[in-house]
């Protein structure tokens, strides 16, 4: 199913086959466990994605999720704050052959306008995963924007959205709130239950898209996280 060759590695979803530009093993090894714990997670998305739908992948990594979508005919917007990843995307569409179908985005979706630090994991011989710190500003800042204030803008409204940002989850629904409500009719999002529960937030991922007429359920459990699913069933 998974095979690194020639700096590559390449993977099976259903029907589609996607390569990937790999710089060392311990990535290698990553995007294989990525691979094997969200399954289920990239079996839902090619199940609702149809022709046509954008998608945006909001925290997009070095573009799983991104590629598996456009070779299915999505329209996609990818969300990478840092820039080596998001430079990964676009080598890694080139290498798919789908770059016209995906435009990369190098910044942070959230509630509000402005900067945020971003803490990277790893370097370019390890994973290169990060995340937006609430402590005080470092080496690294990355702009943030509310979602809502992009389709305002003229950016395409999304049918389907994959969200993983390490805990920041719900500052990103609250600044989408609008256009979960007007336009999303399925939706992704890993949920990192530790960094809420700190926050007093538990569950709150959970209410918080019941209230805007989703039908929620946990496609997988994955350590401290877990993958939620939901669905449109009802207007506000």
């Amino acid at each position: 199913m998974l095979a690194a060759i020639r700096g590559q590695q390449r993977l099976r979803i259903g029907k589609v086959a996607l390569l990937f530009h790999i710089q060392s093993y311990a990535e290698a090894l990553h995007l294989i466990q990525t691979f094997q714990t969200e399954n289920e997670c990239l079996r839902y998305l090619a199940s609702r994605l149809h022709e046509g739908d954008v998608f945006w992948d909001v925290g997009a990594y070095h573009g799983l999720y991104a590629m598996l979508a456009a070779r299915l005919g999505g329209k996609v917007i990818a969300f990478e704050p840092y820039g080596p990843n998001a430079q990964r995307i676009r080598e890694n569409a080139r290498l798919n052959r789908c770059e016209d179908h995906i435009q990369v985005m190098t910044l942070a979706l959230s509630d509000r306008h402005g900067m945020a630090s971003f803490d990277v994991r790893g370097g370019q011989r390890s994973f290169m995963m990060g995340h937006i710190t609430a402590g005080p500003r470092s080496a690294l800042n990355v702009r943030t924007v509310p979602g809502d204030s992009l389709v305002a803008s003229g950016i395409p409204a999304p049918d389907i959205v994959k969200i993983d940002v390490e805990g920041h989850e719900l500052h990103v629904l609250w600044g989408m709130r609008e256009t979960l409500r007007r336009h999303v009719h399925a939706m992704i999002c890993e949920v990192h239950a530790e960094y809420l529960a700190r926050h007093g937030k538990s569950g709150s991922v959970e209410r918080f898209l019941q209230s805007l007429g989703f039908r929620v359920f946990r496609i997988r459990d994955r350590w401290t996280e877990y993958f939620l699913a939901a669905e449109r069933v009802a207007g506000p």
